[in-house]
């Protein structure tokens, strides 16, 4: 979380089991690059996401903030560096106990609230964007990618390693390209149809 002070932190440490978290996943458009240092020929990663990217991302946050407003959330937190939670009933540090009775009574404006608009544009303003904004990387797809000619990919329709008998490979490695959404019911049909190839296999050898 965005560090405050001691005091906010070990507040927000007692509120801790009225948490609920949220992660803004997106499929990003810009890629980075893979190459050998020239020095071990060891492989780096260079990877800086683009304004596209962040923009996008930022739009998530903002989404899930207008969702945590519409379901009754207290306090939001967006987890952007310079940017205060919002306290729905104002308070600038709430105690535990205002939590608990924060605005029972009060009428809910949705996202036409105007005190939650301005924390919004506060979060517009503040931005997303690296080294500021932690980014993470979530199911990893199609480094062995699945295709038609050994020239286009690693394995054939059938997860068999190009040019090498006897090698499978039948995870989310072997997706033409990733996802964009969970690929765990795709990761499981593609396993399932790579291990029947290979029991037939094994049946006729």
């Amino acid at each position: 979380m965005p560090w405050t002070s001691a005091l906010d932190y070990k507040l927000a440490v007692m509120r801790y089991r009225h948490l609920s978290g949220f992660i803004s996943l997106v499929r990003d458009r810009d890629s980075g690059r893979v190459f050998a240092d020239p020095v071990t020929g060891q492989p780096c990663i260079d990877y800086t996401i683009s304004a596209f990217d962040a923009a996008n991302t930022l739009e998530g946050v903002i989404a899930l903030a207008k969702i945590c407003y519409i379901t009754g959330a207290t306090e939001i937190r967006a987890f952007l560096a310079g940017t205060e939670p919002f306290l729905r009933d104002g308070a600038s540090v709430p105690t535990p106990a205002q939590v608990n009775d924060a605005a029972a009574a009060e009428m809910d404006l949705g996202v036409t609230d105007p005190a939650f608009e301005a924390w919004l544009a506060s979060l517009r303003q503040a931005g997303n964007s690296p080294p500021h904004t932690a980014y993470i990387s979530a199911h990893q797809m199609g480094t062995c990618r699945m295709s038609a000619a050994p020239d286009q990919g690693v394995v054939d329709d059938r997860g068999r390693v190009w040019g090498t008998k006897g090698l499978y490979v039948a995870d989310a490695s072997v997706f033409p390209s990733a996802s964009g959404v969970n690929p765990m019911i795709t990761n499981m049909a593609i396993a399932d149809w790579i291990a029947r190839e290979l029991v037939r296999e094994m049946g006729r050898e």
